[in-house]
């Protein structure tokens, strides 16, 4: 908001569309109007790869207090003409979320020079549904007019819908890795929502897969862990032996069921944060998917001990 008496309204929206590939690869792109990155560009465009991955390094042993985090993103911002990059990682551990990143521009705002930054920020969920966050980032060879850009937010995923919402403050001006490295002399408030759409609902193969063989409810003790998380089983293939038990938590906010293509299993529907488990005594190769959501497939392989 402007100065008294006027006290004009001004904004700088971001807008991001992408899409997530079957490989933990997301391609898409952000425009921002009312840029600031580039003078003679006040619209800026950025085109992008992420890859991103949770969980322990595969085929590594490492201690269970390092990253389980990591993400790559590069991408061209054709309004700074400059291809750009972030490493991410990050170490979730309860409520708590925590991660840092590096950043790379080959052409930082459109004046010939390689730009550095790096930056930190943290989650604390509140509950299922709310959650604090806060980060700040800085480039390495900060200029006098260039500040470090912070960002704080609360953010919310609206019960029983794909859809989130985060409220908003920062004192950056657009949210490309480029306007998200550099603060400016005002505070903004905004907001973010996001609207999901998965596309294999609509497109796509329906193949089925037989299942073969059934299995048995849940038993006490240890659990092979799964989950359903963004519309989709994680993981969608699990290689188990037999009489291994499964469970899966709901980490999403819609309810979903569990149920085998040949219907010989199924666990009715699971509210967000329940879990159900089933214990799978005979070998062979089960498929199953999502009542509500059939797009939702995954499959489990049980091999002899």
């Amino acid at each position: 908001m402007g100065d008294a008496p006027l006290h004009k309204v001004t904004n700088s929206p971001t807008f991001l569309l992408a899409y997530q590939l079957p490989v933990p690869l997301l391609i898409g792109f952000n425009y921002a109007t009312s840029s600031d990155i580039a003078a003679a560009f006040p619209n800026e465009w950025e085109a992008f790869v992420r890859w991103a991955e949770r969980g322990k390094v595969r085929g590594v042993d490492t201690p269970a207090w390092l990253i389980n985090e990591r993400a790559l993103q590069v991408g061209y911002n054709q309004a700074a003409e400059s291809f750009d990059a972030e490493l991410t990682v990050g170490r979730s551990q309860g409520r708590v979320r925590l991660m840092a990143v590096g950043r790379f521009f080959s052409n930082g705002y459109h004046s010939d020079t390689t730009r550095y930054a790096v930056g930190g920020g943290a989650v604390l969920r509140l509950n299922r549904w709310f959650a604090l966050a806060g980060d700040a980032t800085t480039l390495i060879d900060r200029r006098p007019n260039e500040k470090l850009a912070w960002g704080a937010g609360l953010q919310i995923a609206i019960p029983y819908s794909p859809h989130t919402l985060s409220l908003q403050v920062t004192n950056t001006n657009t949210a490309t890795l480029q306007g998200a490295s550099r603060g400016i002399d005002r505070v903004r408030g905004g907001f973010e929502f996001t609207i999901p759409f998965t596309l294999t609902r609509y497109f796509g193969p329906r193949g089925k897969t037989a299942a073969k063989n059934g299995g048995g409810e849940g038993a006490a003790g240890p659990a092979t862990p799964a989950e359903m998380r963004t519309m989709t089983f994680e993981p969608k293939r699990i290689e188990i032996t037999a009489g291994t038990t499964i469970r899966w938590t709901n980490n999403d906010q819609l309810v979903h069921t569990i149920s085998a293509d040949d219907g010989s299993w199924d666990s009715g529907p699971i509210e967000p944060g329940k879990t159900w488990t089933h214990t799978f005594t005979q070998p062979g190769e089960y498929a199953f998917h999502c009542t509500p959501h059939p797009f939702m497939k995954a499959l489990i392989v049980v091999r002899q001990p």
